[in-house]
């Protein structure tokens, strides 16, 4: 690994207005490689540069970070199954009652990949009741369609085990245990986040407020989104990857969770992992991604903010790519 190549990779995406700043860390079995950061949090209303306790707005990683684990921690201690069934905890299903956790998990449900509960004139809090009442988008168990609902359905019945908001649960069964001390949903207005994009209603600038709108609609609290984390929290999480869950989560279950349960679908899945060659990990549409190489132990993070002031950039894709060929050979 070359530092400088990197960092020359990761600049030349601000030239090319794929993002405008980054912070990256690569890392492995000998503790963090490299550690970055660059551009500006803030073009609009004003210019304002990076620090390293910018927090991002992590988008689907949420997935991945928050209600992954904290679905993995209540699997292993036996509060959750991946058997268990959404009409074990809700009542009207629609014919979905028999979608289990393991499917909502490797994206196997048949629940449609996204549709705008803000636009539905429907309270929040009749968020599962419009979900279940959604058509199925195609047979259960028979592709796998990576589904921000099917997560939000998910964070809803971690919420009814635990008797307690989301945020609550993650906090307590994720982000203490492992010391991510700048880990938030719905973050503190004194911290510091890197803008996203301009709010079509509005006008404003999005900033410090979850970027995803359904995740925006329930209070910035939901299992597909809401997260936001600083480079070095996300370098804690990423070493626990590579660490296969030492000293958080048992061996056993963190293999499942990475195994590949859908080889022969469109998609590779894990139990809320994202699977790409020899890698697991998760990516975000704000521009964010933690993936980790099964064999070297290597992770690479990437945090952008390249929906700001728009989501219609290109390029962050083209960087990846390279970095992932720099680090990864692949």
């Amino acid at each position: 690994m070359n530092g400088e190549i990197l960092k020359n990779l990761l600049e030349n995406g601000i030239k090319n207005g794929a993002y405008p700043c980054y912070a990256a860390a690569v890392g492995g079995k000998d503790g963090v490689l490299f550690r970055e950061f660059g551009g500006n949090r803030a073009l609009y209303p004003d210019v304002l540069p990076i620090t390293e306790d910018t927090l991002f707005d992590m988008a689907s990683l949420s997935k991945l970070i928050g209600t992954t684990m904290a679905a993995l921690k209540l699997i292993e201690g036996g509060r959750l199954s991946l058997e268990s069934k959404v009409g074990d905890y809700f009542e009207s299903c629609c014919g979905k009652e028999g979608i289990t956790v393991f499917e909502l998990m490797t994206h196997t449900s048949g629940i449609k990949a996204h549709f705008p509960l803000w636009l539905r004139g429907i309270n929040p809090n009749d968020a599962v009741a419009e979900i279940l009442r959604e058509p199925f988008g195609y047979e259960t168990g028979s592709n796998a369609v990576y589904t921000c609902m099917g997560y939000i359905l998910l964070g809803k019945i971690i919420e009814k085990i635990e008797n307690e908001p989301l945020d609550r649960v993650v906090k307590r069964l994720v982000f203490e245990p492992l010391g991510m001390k700048n880990s938030f949903y719905c973050p503190p207005a004194d911290k510091i986040c890197a803008a996203t994009e301009r709010d079509a209603d509005s006008g404003e600038i999005i900033c410090g407020v979850v970027h995803d709108e359904n995740a925006r609609f329930l209070g910035g609290v939901s299992g597909n989104a809401g997260i936001f984390c600083t480079l070095d929290d996300c370098i804690i999480f990423a070493e626990m990857l590579a660490k296969k869950g030492e000293g958080f989560i048992s061996k056993r279950i963190f293999e499942l969770a990475i195994t590949d349960h859908t080889p022969n679908f469109d998609e590779h899945r894990g139990l809320g992992f994202q699977l790409v060659g020899r890698r697991y990990g998760h990516t975000g549409f704000t521009g964010t991604s933690i993936f980790v190489h099964r064999d070297t132990q290597e992770y690479l993070i990437l945090l952008t903010n390249r929906v700001h002031p728009t989501r219609e950039r290109a390029g962050l894709y083209n960087v990846r790519k390279s970095l992932n060929l720099e680090i990864f050979g692949e």
